[in-house]
């Protein structure tokens, strides 16, 4: 049979195992004392064990409340200078889509109106044409938008704001002269087609030349004003929403963080008292088993029932004895001995050796017989006493 050494230390200690471990050793007239004080070093062991994980989990506690509690100043004051410049209430993202709208509108303006002068470039093609008058129209807005974001950015800097307002101008003189370069273009193929247009332009070149810098200069201005505008009531609306997200979210951590630190500490201010109740509890389930054990013991499992349990186990593996493909029939018929003498083998080394919780299931039971409660004693007849009548 098996022992009661290192039975414990196999893994978690558990009821069931313990009251199993109990009556066998009490039936077998152990001495417990060793058993108990495995018990007890290993509800110390993991005592401490779940100590150590509840100091652990309340440092980490103590380490993010301690962090809420540094950056929500920070938080807040970054909250309130938000809400002071933009409002209690959220900034919309429609301004900020409205104004992507209108900057596609100017670039694909834009493209429209240089398409046909590619020419120049010795681009022919139409469907060209549009590709790279798009190219043009889109480096131009980027150009400008860059310009105005350097400038925006330096605040503080006068040689940025300097470079970012020449870059500009740059840019603004380079989309003038391919203005006036369409301009003279147009006139010139108008001319050659002989097209009223031609005659138009040269009669009044100042106002086509003005007209064509317009369109040539006015359309990428307009596509970076937008997506500069679009971009800051984007960029406002987001940072409002992450500011307000950011201050909420640490301020409840903090207020959580702050009670589950209050729980946990309360929870090892009783760790003892509950671990030395549980002890007791435990001893006591131990002591109790031990002595039903000493009183009661266990039945052995009789030889019939091995022979009954190893006979069914025979009944079930005789049909896949048919399966095996034999071309002997007697041998078909011996197929069935093996898993026959390995079903005794097994329940008959379990009869003898059974585990402890076999064994508790096992005990002997013993009905109390309570003798028949004695009739009630009778009680005499009571006389009547009549008093005397008076004369």
């Amino acid at each position: 049979m098996p022992t009661s050494a290192g039975t414990l230390a196999k893994g978690a200690l558990k009821p069931r195992a313990l009251e199993s471990l109990a009556f066998y050793l009490g039936a077998h007239g152990i001495d417990p004392a060793p058993s108990e004080h495995e018990i007890d070093a290993r509800l110390a062991q993991e005592a401490s064990e779940e100590k150590e994980s509840l100091l652990l989990a309340l440092h980490d506690l103590e380490t993010k409340r301690d962090q809420a509690r540094r950056e929500r100043p920070e938080a807040e004051t970054l909250w309130a200078r938000i809400r002071k410049e933009s409002g209690d209430t959220a900034p919309p993202y429609f301004h900020a889509a409205v104004m992507a709208v209108f900057a596609f509108f100017a670039l694909a303006l834009d493209t429209l109106f240089l398409a046909p002068t590619m020419d120049i470039l010795n681009v022919a093609n139409p469907v060209l044409q549009y590709f790279a008058a798009s190219g043009v129209a889109a480096v131009s807005t980027a150009l400008f938008d860059l310009a105005g974001v350097t400038y925006m950015d330096a605040r503080d800097s006068i040689p940025k704001r300097v470079i970012a307002v020449a870059a500009g101008v740059i840019v603004a003189l380079c989309l003038t002269v391919w203005g006036l370069l369409r301009g003279y273009e147009f006139r010139f193929a108008a001319g050659l087609a002989g097209n009223p247009l031609g005659q138009f332009l040269g009669a009044h070149p100042l106002l086509s030349a003005c007209f064509y810098v317009f369109i040539t200069l006015a359309t990428p201005l307009v596509g970076a004003a937008a997506l500069l505008y679009g971009w800051t009531e984007f960029s406002r609306a987001r940072i409002w929403r992450q500011t307000r997200k950011r201050f909420e979210i640490l301020r409840a951590d903090e207020i959580r963080l702050t009670r589950e630190v209050e729980t946990e500490k309360e929870r090892l201010a009783h760790f003892d008292q509950r671990k030395d109740a549980k002890c007791r509890e435990w001893t006591a389930i131990f002591r109790q088993f031990y002595e039903r054990g000493q009183r009661n013991g266990a039945r052995k499992e009789t030889l019939w029932s091995v022979i009954r349990k190893t006979a069914l186990g025979g009944l079930l593996a005789t049909p896949f004895a048919f399966l095996v493909p034999f071309a002997w029939f007697p041998a078909q018929l011996a197929v069935p001995i093996i898993p026959v003498l390995a079903c005794f083998i097994y329940f008959n080394h379990r009869r003898h050796h059974p585990s402890h919780e076999r064994y508790l299931k096992a005990e002997a039971t013993r009905f109390a017989v309570i003798p028949d409660a004695p009739a009630p004693p009778t009680l005499p007849a009571l006389s009547q006493h009549l008093l005397p009548k008076e004369d």
